[in-house]
């Protein structure tokens, strides 16, 4: 299977015209939904590191190493709008936290989070715990799926997201 053929190349050449490729795509879905790599390549039937190899070079192209920021990214662009939304009860997440998940899905790790809200990387580690908790998530990506889901984070106002599928069509 070659996963990076010439029409990706041109597809994901420019920042703003990233576009994953279809298995990229499922990747994301299953990063998303919470699932471990093992998990996702199961879901697939393809092997872990196939799998890892996707989430890097989507990574790549999005100029982001972090998984959450990926997520969110794939919600801003409308690439995960699709995902039906996982189940779950009406949850409030202090305002804190919402600035935590906020910053999260900005791909910030704990301790740039820690200088941006001026509070202790401690702090931090509480907050995150607490929106895992409270969100029922498996890890941070998972709980900026869920956040986008049901409303605690929203698309910020710019360009409609982008939803051709993988070819460049709608």
């Amino acid at each position: 299977m070659t996963i990076t053929g010439p029409e990706t190349i041109k597809r994901t050449a420019g920042q703003p015209g990233v576009l994953p490729t279809w298995r990229q795509l499922q990747v994301l879905s299953g990063v998303a939904r919470g699932y471990k790599n093992v998990e996702i390549a199961g879901h697939l039937h393809v092997a872990r590191p196939t799998v890892q190899r996707h989430v890097d070079r989507l990574g790549k192209s999005l100029g982001t190493g972090e998984r959450a920021q990926m997520v969110a990214i794939g919600y801003e662009r409308g690439w995960l709008a699709r995902l039906s939304p996982e189940p779950r009860e009406w949850v409030v997440l202090t305002g804190r936290c919402q600035d935590v998940l906020r910053l999260i899905a900005d791909g910030k790790s704990n301790e740039q989070i820690a200088d941006e809200l001026y509070v202790s990387v401690n702090t931090v580690k509480s907050h995150v715990r607490r929106i895992l908790n409270v969100l029922q998530a498996r890890h941070r990506a998972h709980a900026v799926a869920l956040a986008y889901q049901h409303g605690h984070l929203r698309r910020r106002p710019g360009p409609p997201p982008d939803r051709r599928g993988p070819g460049g069509t709608a």
